[in-house]
């Protein structure tokens, strides 16, 4: 069984609440009979979908409005997690109502932390979706997003600092190439979390710690989803370049 039909033994596979609702409902029109997924693997990604989308909207409005920037970004969220035409009208209509609804966004982050338990690579993943929907609009952050964010790593059991690091440049975007795009001795530093004058061992001790999270041998032992590795990827790509820009810096083999 693959990582997601592992999501149902957590404790939220089944369907319970307004969000297990929506999701349940659209089960049957996502998947054809002859899928390969098992059921437990298409009700793991739906619920995940839906805990997604749900949380999107709701970061998206809670500076009042959803812009332009933030639409495109949740588009292009859809096209990178490989949405068929009917999945994606799915996570648009769960986006749609929960834009509306009353309830909290802490509901949701309790939820999937639960469900996806706390797998700290998945969680990664979950909250930089939402993080990149936040950056849209441009370096400074809205305060009540970035309140909803930090909400996120807590309820998704994240080391503290995460968001402030990405804040401060230690997120990779999507497909990043460190070739092209050479970080800055200070945007260094700002990935790997780090004060200038840390000592050798620091850098060491949070290099080695940082891409411990992300390692591929690390990753296929927990066979997850191409997404989530995709993420990953992405994000050791950056460690990996701002730990060799502060080595060369200080002049360390």
């Amino acid at each position: 069984m693959n990582w997601w039909g592992k999501l149902i033994g957590t404790g939220i596979g089944m369907f319970g609440g307004p969000i297990g609702a929506l999701a349940g409902a659209a089960l049957g029109h996502l998947y054809d009979e002859d899928d390969p997924a098992t059921q437990d693997e298409r009700k793991a990604r739906v619920l995940y979908l839906a805990y997604f989308f749900s949380c999107a909207a709701k970061v998206a409005k809670a500076d009042g409005r959803i812009s332009a920037e933030e639409i495109a970004v949740t588009e292009s969220l859809m096209q990178r997690m490989g949405l068929d035409e009917r999945t994606a009208e799915f996570a648009k209509n769960v986006f749609r109502k929960a834009k509306e609804s009353r309830r909290s966004i802490d509901e949701d982050f309790k939820e999937v932390g639960k469900m996806i338990g706390y797998e700290p690579t998945v969680a990664q993943s979950f909250l930089g979706g939402l993080f990149e929907i936040v950056r849209s609009n441009g370096e400074k952050l809205n305060e009540m997003q970035v309140r909803f964010l930090l909400r996120g790593e807590e309820r998704l059991k994240l080391t503290p600092g995460t968001l402030r690091s990405w804040i401060r440049g230690g997120y990779a975007p999507p497909q990043h190439d460190p070739s092209v795009d050479r970080l800055s001795l200070e945007e260094a530093y700002d990935a790997l979390g780090l004060a200038r004058d840390c000592t050798d061992a620091d850098l060491k001790k949070t290099y080695r710690a940082k891409a411990a999270d992300f390692h591929p041998d690390k990753l296929r032992s927990k066979n997850l989803p191409e997404e989530f590795v995709a993420f990953a990827n992405d994000q050791l790509a950056k460690i990996n370049q701002a730990h060799q820009v502060i080595r060369e810096a200080r002049g360390l083999n």
